[in-house]
């Protein structure tokens, strides 16, 4: 219950300030990776403090890794958002458990996902981690969490790729990158051999010259400035790279490329909505693979998260469209691991 009471508390949160980074370049190095830090007093259109996400998931009040009742009431399976700020924002924004809801799936969300997720985070950095600990601490004591929601790799593909890489130096990326998120997925998978994890990727962001805030305005530049229609296949690689860890047994993949597009469009270019691929066929269980929207186009500002209703985000998405990513994930993958699972347990009974 605390845990949901801080989720509500982070929601009804209000500052009026914010603050952007320093505008000198940086270099392209791991270790002036930009923090979230350059955000933490900015608010979103519902008062979502950045601070206040950080404070709840480095917190070492062990109080909120408690299941809440509501939780412990219920006899359905749960699943736990794991991983990065693509996992962190639909925590917040309660994006999983809404769509559980809108959908009345067989299962609960975990409520103690900001204890899961971290803003910033990339892939090399997450084993140790506080919130890989508590990952591994819920898996072992909590039998009914059957499902994690992964969110991970986008961050170590920032980290060094730029605009100028050559096509075999992008496939060392991803195939460092892959290989990182392995050893992670692998991790809880020897933990709990009975888990099903549901390995998620993103959207096209929307990285502009010259961004009001700080973080996005640095690592742009350390991207060497590049147009969507670079960095947009770029990303698409790397999801596509990603998939082939995907098993069909314990591992499952899902991208969103796209879904902004279907949704919103871009009227800033020119693009109507509903004119691309729609969400039912993007990144099918049958092949992940297959991305939507217009790849040489961002995702439109309208779908980005807006900061003090001043300054659109550059890469995640707002609460509503969030809430569309989880539907995109349940309807064309998340539902059918459930049904598969259902029709598992159904033969063993009948055994």
């Amino acid at each position: 219950m605390k845990n949901h009471i801080a989720r509500i508390a982070i929601l009804a949160f209000v500052f009026v300030h914010f603050g952007c980074a320093d505008e000198s370049n940086s270099q392209a190095s791991v270790d002036d990776t930009p923090t979230y830090s350059d955000l933490s007093e900015l608010t979103d259109e519902n008062y979502i403090s950045v601070e206040q996400i950080e404070q709840m998931q480095n917190s070492d009040d062990e109080t909120m890794d408690i299941e809440d009742q509501i939780e412990l009431m219920s006899k359905k399976d749960k699943i736990l958002i794991v991983g990065d700020s693509w996992a962190s924002f639909p925590c917040v924004y309660n994006s999983m458990g809404k769509m559980i809801r809108d959908v009345d799936a067989n299962i609960v969300e975990d409520n103690r996902c900001l204890r899961t997720t971290k803003l910033g985070v990339a892939g090399f950095e997450w084993i140790g981690s506080k919130q890989d600990l508590r990952a591994v601490k819920f898996l072992k004591e909590t039998p009914r969490l059957k499902y994690i929601y992964l969110s991970m790799g986008g961050n170590d593909m920032m980290a060094v790729w730029n605009k100028d890489f050559t096509a075999a130096q992008e496939l060392e990326v991803y195939r460092t990158t892959a290989e990182t998120v392995k050893k992670i997925m692998d991790r809880y998978l020897a933990v709990r051999p009975d888990i099903k994890i549901i390995l998620t990727g993103y959207d096209y962001p929307n990285f502009t010259p010259n961004h009001k805030i700080g973080l996005y305005r640095e690592i742009f530049e350390r991207m060497r400035s590049p147009s969507p229609d670079r960095l947009n296949p770029a990303l698409a690689g790397l999801c596509k790279y990603l998939s082939r860890l995907a098993n069909g047994k314990n591992i499952f993949y899902v991208q969103h490329l796209g879904i902004s597009h279907y949704y919103d469009g871009n009227p800033e270019k020119g693009l109507a909505p509903f004119k691309t691929l729609p969400p039912e066929q993007i990144s099918p269980m049958s092949d992940p693979t297959i991305i939507g929207g217009d790849i040489k186009l961002p995702s439109s500002k309208k779908s980005m998260i807006n900061w003090l209703f001043l300054i659109r985000d550059a890469f995640h998405l707002n609460t509503r469209m969030y809430r569309k990513v989880m539907h995109h994930t349940y309807y064309n993958l998340l539902s059918h691991v459930i049904a598969a699972d259902d029709k598992t347990l159904s033969k063993n009974y009948q055994n």
